[in-house]
């Protein structure tokens, strides 16, 4: 039914990280330091660079309800054993179907051990970047649909009409200097730049490749998605790439290890490069998950809480 809905896990712990735990499950699976255990071996008058309220991530839509939501991310010091304390806050029912149902968890005990910082109101685009509507957070939620459970955001729409056809993303509507007026996205078929890519990068044909690439303008820079699965051998190969003037640049490379399955460029820029939402999974599973990620000078990283340093932003 929704896009978040559709990310089923046979793993459900793995899922639970994924979208609880401050996107740290994430680095446990990578095996990766996160911004937040960078924060710590600061100086302390050195920590308030890292306050960030300007949130960027992924939207779904409730057409019984005409709501958006947002999965929401435990604090520093909380993860998801903390569930069952929220689930004994509960104190309404929104809607309870036979195999999924909304439950409402009062602000005031949400606020206590999830990250709401940036969610007052969220700005929501499309895929092509269009303003969808400017949504102010009503409530926060606990959605469960048999697979998994989670806390959510949820904001009432200021618009009457709508239905979800494509990936939507929001960015907190405080942030006024933020603009996309400037910014083009598209994905693109082209065997020729399949084969391009292979050559360029030297990779085995002995697999088969999927490859996904996305157009972005300015300043006219091709992104791609790059993976292969061998069943026989077990062998796993996953690439971002970026390619400008028929220069190449290896972005990430994931090997015997998790797949990108896909990705949403944001008109926000960090490094001279747009923030990324990133849609990645293990190959010949259902495990699949979300994450924020800027470029650090030398490749994408996920950022923690899906929170921007501000301090980082270039402006536009």
């Amino acid at each position: 039914m929704m896009r978040t809905l559709l990310a089923i896990s046979l793993i459900w712990l793995v899922m639970a990280c994924a979208h609880k735990d401050a996107g740290k499950g994430f680095n446990k699976l990578s095996g990766r330091k996160t911004a937040v255990d960078m924060e710590k071996a600061l100086p302390d008058d050195e920590r308030s660079y890292f306050d960030s309220t300007f949130y960027v991530g992924y939207v779904d839509y409730f057409p019984e309800t005409r709501e958006f939501y947002t999965s929401l991310f435990y604090k520093e010091g909380h993860e998801y054993p903390d569930e069952d304390l929220l689930e004994s806050k509960l104190d309404s029912v929104i809607i309870v179907d036979d195999d999924w149902g909304r439950e409402r968890l009062p602000i005031e005990e949400a606020r206590k051990i999830l990250v709401l910082d940036g969610l007052d109101s969220l700005s929501i685009y499309n895929r092509r970047h269009e303003l969808i509507c400017t949504a102010s957070l009503t409530r926060v939620e606990y959605l469960w649909n048999g697979l998994e459970s989670y806390f959510i955001a949820v904001f009432e729409s200021d618009t009457t009409d709508f239905e979800q056809t494509e990936e939507l993303y929001g960015i907190s509507a405080s942030h006024k200097s933020f603009t996309t007026a400037s910014f083009a996205e598209k994905e693109i078929n082209d065997v020729g730049l399949n084969e391009f890519l292979i050559k360029k990068l030297k990779i085995t044909r002995s697999v088969a490749w999927d490859m996904r690439h996305y157009r972005i303008n300015p300043p006219g820079t091709i992104y791609s998605v790059i993976s292969a699965y061998s069943m026989t051998s077990n062998e796993a190969y996953s690439y971002l790439t970026s390619m400008e003037n028929n220069e190449v640049s290896i972005l990430n490379e994931e090997v015997d290890n998790y797949h990108f399955l896909n990705i949403l460029p944001v008109p926000v820029r960090i490094n001279e490069k747009p923030l990324l939402l990133i849609s990645a999974g293990y190959p010949s599973s259902d495990v699949i998950w979300d994450y924020l990620a800027e470029y650090d000078g030398t490749r994408y990283e996920m950022v923690d809480y899906s929170r921007v340093h501000l301090k980082n932003i270039a402006q536009p």
